[in-house]
């Protein structure tokens, strides 16, 4: 069987519905989400093992009881923060695990810091305040 680039109709993807993470313990990932990082918790299944949290402009889906990659390897969700200087000392603070700490580039500056699975999460701030897609000069 020979399989065709060719889609008989066009796919048009309409947006992104959701960026999920696995992780091994959905209680403990949930804690780190909802209590550590702020986001506002909208669903929560211990029988699906599954939690879903508002982003903004995009959700966070956690599915539990999973094998999760090799800490760094997986996916990255990038959140923007109004100062990711202060967020990361905060997080330090709390004993979140951070990467190398602050970089700042001439267009934003973010912070790598990581779930209790070893997800990476990256603090985002662009220089011109905006976030989400489109930004200006897009």
């Amino acid at each position: 069987m020979r399989l065709s680039c060719r889609l008989m109709r066009p796919m048009k993807i309409r947006g992104t519905d959701f960026v999920m993470f696995a992780v091994s313990d959905l209680d403990r990932a949930v804690k780190f989400y909802r209590d550590v990082l702020g986001l506002p918790q909208e669903v929560y299944s211990t029988e699906w093992q599954w939690a879903e949290f508002n982003c903004g402009n995009v959700t966070l889906s956690l599915k539990g009881g999973e094998s999760v990659p090799k800490a760094g390897s997986g996916g990255h969700i990038a959140l923007a923060v109004d100062d990711v200087q202060a967020a990361c000392e905060d997080l330090k603070r709390r004993g979140v695990r951070v990467g190398k700490g602050v970089q700042d580039f001439e267009c934003c500056q973010t912070v790598e810091i990581f779930d209790p699975d070893g997800n990476r999460v990256i603090l985002h701030h662009r220089a011109d305040g905006t976030f989400g897609p489109n930004p200006p000069g897009a």
